[in-house]
């Protein structure tokens, strides 16, 4: 693992060397690291871990992992002007934390130097003339470069919508932007071209949930329809099917479970690498990747840690007390609510109101977050299913998977009305669920519901809707570099 590690920070400080100037001008790997890399088995793993580092990166240089859950605007915060700006759409107010105010922070280069090292990789690696290298082992390598590379566009299209589309390893020109539903299209193919090529596990239990395999890449093309489903209405049936299909074949592969909720084993899952873990960026603070999170500005509590806390610190983020009694109804059971909060009703700025999803943190004193970013889970993925299959009126199955998680969490099953109760209940199953996992605004934004102010705080107008004011602004120097690249309507000056 040490090894590994330090391999891939290597690789990917030899990636990001020439920086990104201009938009796309990233030096293609080969011409960094000699004539002698790019001969063996070895090398190639090393190039493919080094593309899986440089998107880690992007995370831990920014509070990106869980922006997603501030920008609903659900929250109370205390003296947190970035949580603001994201919580009422302030996004150029120059309110945002210092992580979030540097370029890495809101521009997309890092996301492109992470696809330049994919690219790459799926250049070269079928080139290798290792004998023991073999067929199957080069696509597999290669399929998890283009994971690595389709992975990132999800992300960028749900944080920028068009973005530009580089699957050429070599081709440094500047490129416009591609409609976002072309860009998943075109990734959606390119992802059923290779999925097969993926294990469905790893024999190394530290490969688990942090390297690609076929349940990823599956539930990523699960993930990939539901948003196309959210912008092209023509099409919205296919979608919904194509991700009720592909999540039944994750389901059907039986490679992973739910974990109970315990107080002794929930948060393993959201340590890493459990059984319930889908696809993760790994962190260990034992060789020297941690994040300072905004997380854990609401985990740290005694007696779970005690050191700091002492000295006054406390938490910083609350939920709003509308909002939690929407998703937990007072009287109702769940064991959500009974192991995750900490005194939730507490609404000061007090030791108290704490959220312990992500309570295995590493250091108290910094607030040093030391668990994987957990990115697609089985949990989700189930959810998923439920909300395509109650999309198509396919009622009793969906009700069937809704239970799952609740029976899962302790609460009562459903046994509510079809159609859009269901659909209601299983939306709002997917927002307790997966709270602080940086899924709810993209569940919000797809669905519509990001107009419905009882839904959240930071609602949108039909007419901020359709200037795209759910996206973040394109990082102004990528507009000055690149002639092509045109600002999102809602953020032009």
């Amino acid at each position: 693992m040490k090894t590994w590690y330090r391999i891939g920070l290597l690789l990917c400080l030899l990636i990001s060397m020439d920086g990104c100037k201009k938009f796309l001008e990233v030096k293609p790997l080969d011409t960094l690291s000699g004539n002698d890399f790019w001969k063996n088995k070895v090398d190639a793993d090393k190039a493919v871990i080094g593309a899986y580092n440089k998107l880690l990166s992007k995370f831990t240089n920014s509070t990106l992992y869980n922006n997603a859950d501030f920008r609903a605007g659900n929250w109370n915060w205390f003296g947190k002007d970035n949580l603001r700006a994201l919580g009422l759409n302030l996004m150029t107010s120059g309110w945002l934390g210092s992580s979030d105010n540097t370029a890495d922070g809101k521009s997309w280069a890092t996301f492109y130097q992470a696809i330049a090292a994919a690219n790459l990789c799926i250049d070269r690696i079928p080139k290798i003339e290792q004998s023991d290298f073999t067929t199957a082992e080069k696509n597999t390598l290669v399929a998890e470069a283009k994971f690595i590379r389709s992975f990132i566009y999800f992300f960028m299209v749900r944080m920028y919508g068009d973005v530009p589309l580089q699957f050429d390893a070599y081709d440094i020109s500047i490129r416009p932007r591609v409609k976002m539903e072309e860009v998943l299209k075109t990734c959606l193919e390119d992802m059923a071209s290779c999925k097969d090529d993926l294990p469905v596990s790893y024999s190394d239990p530290a490969n688990r949930a942090v390297r690609a395999t076929q349940g990823a890449a599956l539930t990523l093309m699960a993930h990939m329809n539901m948003w196309l489903a959210g912008f092209d209405k023509a099409n919205v049936n296919k979608y919904w099917q194509n991700a009720a299909d592909l999540s039944k074949e994750v389901m059907d592969l039986h490679a992973y479970e739910l974990v109970p909720y315990t107080k002794e084993s929930f948060q393993n899952i959201f340590k890493g690498r459990s059984e319930e873990g889908i696809f993760e960026l790994s962190l260990d603070i034992n060789y020297g990747v941690e994040f300072h999170s905004l997380i854990c500005q609401w985990t740290l509590h005694k007696p779970i840690i005690n050191s700091a806390l002492d000295n006054g610190a406390s938490s910083e983020i609350t939920p709003m007390i509308k909002h939690l009694n929407r998703m937990y109804p007072p009287g109702e059971p769940d064991n959500r609510f009974t192991l995750w909060f900490d005194d939730p009703y507490s609404q000061n700025n007090g030791k108290s109101a704490m959220f312990l999803k992500f309570s295995s943190v590493s250091n108290p004193d910094t607030r040093d977050y030391d668990a994987n970013f957990i990115l697609f889970r089985y949990a989700d993925l189930i959810l998923l299913r439920a909300e395509a299959l109650a999309n198509l009126k396919q009622d009793g199955e969906a009700i069937t998977l809704l239970n799952m998680i609740r029976k899962r969490a302790g609460a009562r099953l459903y046994t509510g009305n079809t159609g859009k109760p269901l659909q209601d209940a299983i939306f709002l199953e997917r927002e307790k669920e997966l709270m602080g996992e940086g899924h709810i605004w993209y569940d919000l934004v797809r669905t519509g519901r990001v107009m419905d102010k009882e839904a959240c705080e930071n609602y949108l107008t039909t007419e901020q809707m359709a200037k795209r004011a759910w996206t973040w602004p394109i990082y102004d120097d990528a507009v000055k570099n690149n002639p092509l690249i045109t600002q999102n309507d809602y953020w032009v000056k």
